[in-house]
């Protein structure tokens, strides 16, 4: 089968898999229940049960706070999307369909991208203008989880980081050490393939490719901000995480402006949420997008403004997720306020790393 016959019906299968579990038949649960055991299968049998097990321990916390949420509806006798008083059982049942509903979504997406993989996309006819994002953006995705382990195996070598009591604080300055680190590396990285790739390009293709000085480095943080939601914790008060993505998002709209910070924050953690929780991707799309950009706004300007603009942005996040996520009809407001405490502490400390990461970069050459 071609690489552009199997991309092809892999989309068609995920649209209309996408179709009909949330949305024709995302309030039947037996319909909802035997997708979650045939995509569970399909992952188990794609990916093995490591994987699974993994996808289910990375949701876990955000399912358990959903149990909670809805049983407090139940308590309390919410109102029912009908406007009638909810009791316990029809919240139970409700919060159940919506449960596998999310769970499904995030399997669904898994056998996606275990049936397609970045080499299929390069092995499609598209235009060369195109093929050097997708071939530039999968090296330097490499290069950056590669580069996380190295400096995080280093760190640990350090007798001070070996003892496991260290304060929350510490423990944050770390991975901020550590995300400075792999901003160093990846933005050299991009600088040096991207002028390889456009040098080649003008030889063998004779066009020359307009802005040289700006795509590859935007295509680099649009790498750090997914590499940063995925894969660098920032470890919590009693145990869970949350991740470095809007410090990076904070920190690309201060060094690098508008343009930079729109792309790299919508685009960067919109592929984050596909590999992780899809559903959550159009609002991201949107709301961290929209960060970005007026994080951007104080680019060059002073103080005052490089303060209080990322504050803002920052802010929009809290506000934007709760709307957006209360008025999606998968989600609901039972997500909403789910969402909210996680979404209040991401925003604050992407506010603060992202101003910290900034200043120090100030030093450095990026």
């Amino acid at each position: 089968m071609s690489p552009a016959l199997k991309i092809v019906l892999a989309l068609l299968a995920l649209i209309a898999a996408l179709a009909l579990i949330c949305g024709v038949y995302m309030n039947t649960l037996p319909v909802q229940a035997v997708a979650f055991i045939i995509l569970s299968l399909a992952l188990f049998i794609r990916r093995g049960g490591r994987r699974w097990l993994a996808q289910f321990k990375v949701m876990l916390p955000f399912l358990l706070s959903l149990v909670l949420i809805y049983c407090v509806f139940g308590l309390l006798k919410v109102k029912t999307p009908d406007y009638a008083p909810g009791n316990l059982a029809f919240w139970l049942e409700f919060g159940l369909k919506r449960i596998l509903l999310f769970v499904n979504s995030v399997l669904l997406f898994q056998v996606f991208f275990a049936c397609v993989s970045f080499d299929d996309m390069l092995r499609l006819p598209l235009g060369i203008g195109f093929q050097k994002y997708v071939i530039l953006g999968k090296s330097l995705y490499g290069t950056a989880v590669n580069s996380y382990s190295e400096i995080v195996f280093h760190q640990r070598l350090i007798p001070s980081e070996q003892n496991r009591k260290l304060p929350f604080a510490h423990r944050f300055r770390v991975r901020l050490s550590s995300l400075l680190a792999l901003l160093l590396a990846l933005v050299h990285e991009a600088r040096t393939k991207g002028r390889l790739i456009d040098n080649r390009i003008a030889h063998c293709h004779g066009l020359k490719t307009a802005d040289t000085g700006q795509w590859y480095v935007i295509l680099g943080f649009v790498v750090l901000v997914t590499v940063a939601t995925m894969l660098v914790p920032i470890p919590v008060p009693g145990g869970g995480f949350f991740n470095f993505g809007d410090v990076m998002v904070v920190f690309v709209g201060l060094h690098s402006g508008r343009k930079a910070g729109a792309l790299a924050g919508g685009i960067g953690s919109a592929i984050a949420d596909l590999l992780l929780f899809p559903l959550f991707a159009p609002i991201t799309l949107a709301v961290k997008g929209l960060e970005g950009f007026i994080c951007g706004l104080a680019h060059g300007k002073n103080a005052f403004l490089q303060f209080v603009l990322p504050l803002l942005g920052c802010g929009l996040i809290v506000g934007g997720y709760f709307l957006g996520e209360m008025f999606m009809p998968q989600l609901g407001k039972a997500v909403a306020l789910a969402d909210l405490p996680v979404n209040i502490v991401q925003a604050s400390a992407g506010f603060i790393g992202g101003r910290a990461l900034f200043e120090a970069a100030k030093y450095l050459d990026i």
